[in-house]
């Protein structure tokens, strides 16, 4: 019994080795203060983006293989008020990249197609993708004026300002007390704007 419990604990630790091994990743470091904006220029991808707690932007990313790692070429320009961030040259599938900015920054992202996750970060957001899949944490919706969200063809859950719809040309607009303005755009896929309740 305790050869076996040990066989599988070796290949569980084998498996995950070589998934690690499948997957390397990069890192590219930049400081940048809280309260600027930052702008993200994605190509295709899965993109996580979430709030860090330093004066930093820092992307790590990742792809199957070595050779499809070294051809990414990420690049961020900053000076103290706005930093702009480019990913370019992704591979056709599976490449997935976390970038963490400040916390407290206007964020404003063009992704031609695939997945964009927001957390919860603090200012103005202006988002939008060609194909694909936006989420974005608005754990107090009040903190929002004006907001707007659209869909060429696809559908909108926004659950943390009421909303819920889907089909072509579909879109909300609302004016709320909060000073963060917030606008959210895919040509064709899904919005899911989170309350986080």
């Amino acid at each position: 019994m305790k050869c076996s419990i040990v066989l599988l604990v070796l290949s569980v630790c084998q498996a995950v080795v070589l998934a690690q091994a499948d997957s390397p990743e990069a890192t590219v470091r930049q400081q940048f203060p809280s309260g600027g904006t930052v702008r993200l220029h994605l190509e295709a991808g899965g993109y996580e983006v979430i709030p860090c707690d330093s004066d930093s932007i820092v992307v790590t990313y990742q792809t199957r293989s070595p050779e499809r790692l070294k051809g990414v070429k990420v690049t961020i320009k900053a000076n103290q008020e706005r930093a702009d961030l480019y990913v370019a040259n992704t591979p056709s599938n599976n490449f997935k990249a976390t970038i963490e900015i400040p916390r407290q920054s206007n964020l404003w992202v063009r992704l031609t197609a695939g997945e964009l996750n927001v957390g919860n970060i603090m200012g103005d957001k202006d988002l939008e993708i060609r194909a694909g899949r936006l989420q974005v944490d608005i754990p107090r919706p009040q903190e929002y004026g004006h907001r707007d969200a659209s869909v060429t063809t696809g559908s909108i859950e926004a659950r943390a300002f009421e909303v819920s719809t889907g089909g072509l040309f579909r879109s909300f607009h609302q004016q709320g007390p909060g000073r963060y303005r917030l606008h959210a755009h895919v040509m064709a896929g899904e919005i899911d704007l989170r309350d986080m309740i």
